[in-house]
């Protein structure tokens, strides 16, 4: 338990500093009026983890065939922790692949309305309770 966790923190610390430069290079080359930065790390992140599938499945026969500790270092704890916008899109993709058309789409669309209610409604809420006003 305590190596994949290891795994996990460093695959995830790298991860997570990765994308605060990568960002911030981004931002500060293209400006704020637009998050460049977030976007091209997303995209990035969807690239890097169709890249990780694919060369897993092809080595391994599937995803869930491969090392464990490997997934945790690569996909949870590296991609997980330079953008968690791969898993969701991974995690989309696969449910497409298998013909979950219906599932696939309730997952892609709640999440992004859904978590952008969640967002609203938290800042909203948290203002009003600091505040007293939104």
């Amino acid at each position: 338990m305590w190596s994949k966790l290891c795994l996990l923190v460093l695959g995830g610390g790298l991860g997570t500093v990765c994308r605060f430069f990568m960002a911030q290079w981004v931002q500060e080359r293209l400006g704020a009026h637009f998050p460049y930065g977030t976007l091209l790390v997303n995209m990035l992140g969807c690239g890097l983890i169709g890249l990780l599938f694919a060369l897993l499945e092809n080595k391994f026969g599937s995803l869930s065939g491969s090392p464990y500790a490997l997934r945790v270092l690569l996909i949870s704890g590296l991609l997980g922790g330079f953008t968690t916008f791969s898993s969701y899109e991974m995690e989309s993709f696969i449910l497409l692949r298998q013909g979950a058309w219906e599932r696939a789409l309730l997952y892609i669309l709640g999440s992004a309305v859904l978590g952008l209610l969640m967002v609203a409604g938290a800042f909203v809420t948290t203002r009003f309770c600091l505040s007293g006003r939104v």
